[in-house]
C-alpha cells in the first residue's frame, strides 16, 4: 500500500465547518476523475472520496482522506491505494507497474492545481 500525503488549501471550497474534510475528499476525487484520463487512466464511476481507475481491463481503487488542518490553515490529505493481496507473481508484478504509473500521474495531476502542495509518499501504513 501506498499513501501520497499532502495538504489542500480549501478556502475556495464551499462548506461548513462540520463536514469540511469531506467536501475536500470529494473535491479531490473529482479532481482526479476528470484529470486522469490525460495519462491514460479511466476513471470508474465512484462515490464521494473514492476513486476507481481502470487500464487495460485492471481496476485500481484508490482512497481519498483529508483530516485536520495543518498550521497554515490547509486540509491535510492522503490517497491510499488498495492493491489485491492474494494474486499470483505476474499479476502482482503487472499491478504494482501499474500502480508506480498510476502514482506518478496522481501527482503530476495535483501538482497541476495550486490549491495542492507538499506532496510525500509513504509506504506501507
Amino acid at each position: 500500500m501506498r499513501k501520497l500525503k499532502f495538504n489542500a488549501d480549501c478556502e475556495k471550497h464551499i462548506h461548513s465547518d462540520a463536514n469540511s474534510c469531506h467536501v475536500t475528499q470529494t473535491y479531490v476525487a473529482d479532481f482526479l476523475s476528470k484529470n486522469l484520463g490525460q495519462y491514460g487512466f479511466q476513471t470508474l464511476p465512484q462515490s464521494g472520496d473514492q476513486v476507481a481507475v481502470c487500464v487495460d481491463d485492471q481496476s485500481l481503487p484508490l482512497s481519498i482522506t483529508c483530516q485536520s488542518l495543518s498550521e497554515d490553515g490547509h486540509m491535510v490529505c492522503e490517497i491510499t491505494s488498495h492493491p489485491e493481496e492474494n494474486q499470483d507473481w505476474l499479476d502482482r508484478i503487472t499491478e504494482q507497474s501499474l500502480l508506480n504509473q498510476l502514482a506518478l500521474a496522481v501527482e503530476n495531476t495535483l501538482k497541476d492545481n495550486k490549491e495542492f502542495s507538499d506532496f510525500e509518499w509513504k509506504n506501507g501504513d
